[in-house]
């Protein structure tokens, strides 16, 4: 059994001389020791292989990391499909050990030629009759696959998937530089930041580029292949040098660079372009002589900008009355725009500009059935600027210029982005999932010490209420009841689910890919409302749903308020717009309040926060009263309880209590650093959310 090199588990395929995984043809590096780890199970498959086995087994003589087995369980599973709830393939026995409950299927070294030569003789006359009749049913299957099932449409076919980074810091941004010598991508350094990064494409050497962690967005290159140009939040009374900074309060973004060549020799400090500006800028692309093209929001919308470096001049390249445009590529083969934006009527649309932002063409973008209205089409062109490709639930799709959306057969359904290779037949991108779990704390521990594990460390911050490797969050206390409602994706797509007595019940059925971002309990306890293929759908507890038709699509629901009123959001065309829905009457009442994140009401006053974490307080009823900045509070994990504000500090991790003037009352209690996203409160019960893992690499299809 020591000379083997190949062995089977669950239709996976495990190769130790290469340390790969191999699923058909998607194949992962996997790190030896996983692998080792792997093997020792298998070799003793269905036995209950003991933590002390396995550590002197594996790391005999070496000093290990805490958690280093567990994190390799974790890489199984994640890699074989199976997870902690399941446990279809490894079995853990709590405090004893791991067991391996898959079948195996051994592949023993090959023979001598001289041994067993009649067996071979044997052998060699049924292989030609073998292989044909083989090859004939898998011509057939094929075919009948791509007649029946495969759309006609569909234009191209990716079938490998090769891996190419392999790590617990979750990696995102992935590019190709001009000659496709390396792959650039971002990589999580802990604390919402991360560092720019190459690595070699053939040696596989990575570098890091960026001297410090830091805020940075997507990376393209200049026209001449020198420098890197992306986005970077920063200190607005910083210098030109962007470094670290903890000022929340004078954040914001700019266009920054990065010598390439010089970042490969020893990590560098990228450099401003583009004066720090408190409004939003996206995609900052470079043009030729020193030019920069990117969106920049002004007065709640985004404009097509363009700046130049030599004369430090802005101008306004393109912008658009009424449609709200979101996204935007250039295509610097035939020097032009792609621009696409939202119409108040909730059309998407692509529009063409030459290089100097004259229209050449505006047409509909027809979205699939199962995709929302609000959904954003990020699309870049492609290598050979013809077409533009972009991602939808998950999804692969071509984006022709006349505005029509063709799917790709890939192997992934996962998709987080993707680039085209600059040869124009391959393509680059980030797939992957977030593993985040749903956590009860008692408010009132005494213990103040703080946690400083990161982000896929695989160590719980606190005990998890049911673990599993899907995505759960906003959990929420039932009014006069014993439930905890949340939502989950671990039956393949967001459902919203109930917790009692540790039983979990699916209250939401609907077959569409639709993210639900928000839920309500109504003021009773007894119904449920959320917002489903651009509806509001209300549920009772035993999963009996009705449809609540309005005349414009919803986004989002946040508070149930009283009996017959709910907070809503839709976009108006502007984002998350705020609207009252009176329930009697399915009337929608605006409250004239843009990008809205969450909402609250207590009694007359309105609470609210916005899509960048601020709050404001107003009075409610007066639509066009003004609203105070509470400036003490983060609405990124922020909740309303007893007529009190709950807030996390973004720095500190602490949870703090508030009056609702956004006065600080007490600190509640520590929180941990993957751990703070807080959401409800119930006899000194914390809930929260905490991330386990993100689960993104970088990949190439071919």
């Amino acid at each position: 059994m020591s000379e083997v090199s190949t062995f089977h588990i669950a239709g996976f395929e495990i190769n130790l001389t290469r340390s790969t995984i191999v699923n058909h043809q998607y194949q992962t590096h996997i790190e030896p020791k996983v692998l080792k780890v792997l093997l020792l199970l298998a070799q003793r498959q269905n036995e209950v292989v003991t933590h002390q086995e396995i550590m002197a087994h594996v790391w005999a003589g070496t000093e290990v990391v805490p958690n280093a087995l567990q994190r390799c369980i974790a890489i199984l599973r994640k890699e074989l499909g199976d997870n902690a709830k399941e446990q279809k393939i490894i079995a853990t026995h709590p405090k004893i050990g791991y067991r391996l409950i898959a079948d195996v299927t051994w592949h023993a070294p090959n023979k001598p030629a001289a041994q067993n030569n009649e067996s071979a003789q044997v052998t060699s006359l049924k292989k030609p009759v073998l292989y044909t009749l083989f090859s004939l049913v898998l011509v057939l299957i094929v075919t009948l696959l791509t007649m029946s099932y495969w759309p006609k449409e569909t234009a191209s076919a990716f079938q490998t998937v090769s891996v190419l980074t392999h790590t617990d810091a979750h990696e995102s941004h992935a590019i190709f530089n001009p000659d496709a010598s390396y792959l650039i991508f971002n990589r999580y350094a802990g604390a919402c930041k991360s560092h720019l990064w190459a690595k070699h494409h053939t040696t596989g050497e990575e570098t890091q580029l960026t001297k410090h962690a830091g805020y940075y967005g997507a990376t393209s290159f200049t026209p001449d292949g020198r420098e890197l140009v992306f986005s970077a939040k920063t200190d607005c009374n910083n210098t030109p040098s962007i470094t670290e900074t903890n000022s929340e309060n004078n954040a914001c973004w700019s266009i920054a660079t990065l010598d390439f060549a010089q970042a490969l020799s020893a990590p560098v400090a990228p450099q401003q372009r583009f004066l720090c500006q408190a409004n939003n800028l996206k995609k900052p692309l470079a043009l030729s002589n020193h030019n920069y093209i990117f969106l920049h929001s002004r007065a709640g919308k985004y404009s097509l900008m363009r700046y130049n470096d030599l004369n430090k001049s802005i101008q306004v390249m393109y912008e658009h009355k009424q449609d709200v445009i979101y996204h935007f590529d250039y295509d610097t083969r035939h020097q032009r725009y792609a621009i696409i934006s939202r119409s108040p009527q909730l059309n998407t649309y692509l529009t063409l500009l030459d290089k100097n932002a004259k229209l050449l063409s505006k047409n509909p973008i027809k979205l699939p059935n199962n995709v929302s209205k609000y959904t954003n089409v990020l699309a870049n062109f492609d290598a050979q600027g013809n077409a533009l490709l972009t991602i939808l639930n998950g999804h692969l799709y071509t984006l022709e210029i006349n505005g029509h959306l063709t799917a790709q057969k890939t192997p992934l359904s996962n998709f987080v982005s993707v680039e085209q290779h600059p040869n124009g037949h391959s393509l680059i991108a980030v797939v992957g999932n977030k593993d985040i779990d749903i956590a009860q704390v008692n408010s009132s521990t005494t213990n103040t010490q703080r946690h400083e594990s990161q982000l896929n460390s695989q160590s719980l911050p606190f005990t998890s209420l049911a673990r599993t490797s899907a995505q759960e969050r906003n959990a929420t206390y039932q009014p006069h009841g014993d439930n905890i409602a949340f939502i989950s994706d671990r039956n393949g797509h967001d459902q919203l689910w109930l917790w009692q007595n540790s039983q979990v019940t699916q209250v939401s059925s609907h077959t569409a890919r639709h993210r639900i971002h928000n839920y309500s309990w109504s003021p009773e306890g007894k119904r449920m409302a959320w917002v489903s293929n651009d509806q509001l759908m209300i549920s009772d507890l035993k999963g009996n749903i009705s449809t609540v038709n309005t005349d414009k699509l919803l986004y989002s629901a946040l508070t149930w308020y009283t009996d017959n009123h709910i907070l809503v959001l839709l976009h108006d065309p502007v984002q998350n717009g705020l609207y009252d829905l009176n329930l009697s009457t399915n009337t929608l009442t605006a409250l004239n309040i843009n990008h809205v994140e969450n909402a609250w009401v207590n009694q007359e006053q309105l609470i609210y926060s916005t899509l960048d974490g601020q709050v404001f307080s107003r009075v409610f009823n007066e639509t066009h009263a003004p609203s105070q900045h509470l400036t003490a509070l983060n609405g990124k994990a922020m909740f309303l309880h007893d007529q009190q504000l709950y807030s996390v500090n973004p720095t500190t991790k602490t949870l703090n209590q508030y009056n609702l003037t956004g006065q600080r009352l007490k600190t509640v209690m520590p929180l941990k650093d993957t751990a703070w996203k807080v959401t409800d409160l119930k006899d000194n019960k914390l809930l929260l959310s905490q991330f386990i893992a993100i689960n993104q690499e970088v990949v190439l299809l071919e």
